[in-house]
């Protein structure tokens, strides 16, 4: 039986949803905002626009939200799906302890998709999203008409940035996640966007930080589990290193990353650079001037290119 929620998780939960609407009520007024089930709890998933379907998979410890500056955009050529992962945004909470991520991921993106009536689709994902999009086009090339990664995935090599390693520690990561998110702030928000997500945090508005830091207090004992089963002191855990897989992805990729994204490390650059050279499924798009969420940094370069290849 699931806990009823205390009047805390309901007041975080209001405090969210009331950012939510502030935000699409700015970014993409004609939003529809749907509840769907899946096999394991509810999330929700955020439409728009008509035409073919593209989901949009969000990073670990984001939400659906993140993709509101260019949800319009690509809802004038795409019917666009933007889906809360579980424990991430208004979806119901998720113990990822002792999850198997692979499967996991096979099984809600593909549930998601059956919940929407959607037997293919186009699929944009950002970092750990991806991770989890890779795995399922991998598993159901048929499922996955095109595939967008926007912004650099775990699952080529291990390395990761300090703070979300230090999140990942058993003991010392718990009491240093919940330090920094159980509170979070709109001040909070930026700085963690600025060390890690993009290049100009001064262009950030207050909405869209003010739905993460929502966000972030609602979700944050999920998102450090969720850490703590991807990560340990040394970055990615090697059963998610999936190298091979990529080479063999037949699935049209797309990697679009920003030059000044803080998780494309020199050597992670190369690893790409090497598989874009053997899977000749995939292609590199460097965004200059942009960071690890480069359709915030700049959405208009991002967007056209999107388009273009969603076009074939």
């Amino acid at each position: 039986m699931t806990p009823r929620p205390d009047s805390r998780s309901l007041d975080l939960g209001r405090q969210l949803q009331e950012a939510q609407s502030a935000l699409l009520a700015h970014y993409a007024p004609t939003v529809r905002v749907r509840r769907v089930r899946w096999s394991h709890g509810e999330t929700q998933v955020l439409e728009l626009g008509e035409g073919p379907p593209v989901l949009l998979v969000h990073g670990g410890g984001d939400t659906a939200l993140v993709w509101a500056p260019i949800l319009t955009s690509l809802a004038r050529t795409h019917r666009v799906f933007a889906v809360d992962r579980p424990g991430h945004g208004l979806a119901t909470p998720f113990d990822y302890h002792g999850i198997d991520l692979l499967e996991h991921a096979r099984t809600f993106l593909a549930e998601v998709l059956d919940a929407l009536e959607t037997d293919t689709a186009a699929i944009v994902a950002n970092s750990m999203g991806a991770l989890w999009s890779f795995e399922f086009a991998h598993a159901a090339p048929h499922r996955v008409s095109r595939f967008v990664i926007a912004g650099a995935p775990p699952g080529v090599i291990r390395s990761a940035p300090l703070p979300i390693r230090l999140v990942s520690l058993p003991g010392l990561g718990w009491a240093v996640g919940k330090r920094s998110m159980a509170n979070a702030t709109r001040a909070d928000s930026r700085k963690f966007w600025a060390d890690l997500l993009v290049a100009h945090p001064e262009r950030l508005d207050h909405l869209l930080l003010d739905a993460d830091a929502a966000h972030t207090r609602r979700n944050y004992r999920d998102i450090i589990g969720l850490l703590g089963n991807a990560l340990n002191a040394r970055g990615v855990r090697p059963h998610l290193i999936l190298a091979d897989q990529w080479r063999n992805l037949s699935v049209p990729t797309m990697f679009i990353s920003g030059e000044n994204d803080p998780f494309m490390s020199t050597k992670r650059k190369k690893a790409w650079a090497t598989l874009a050279a053997q899977n000749p499924s995939i292609r590199i798009v460097w965004i200059p001037d942009a960071g690890h969420l480069a359709w915030v940094d700049e959405p208009q370069h991002t967007v056209r290119e999107i388009q273009e290849f969603l076009a074939g």
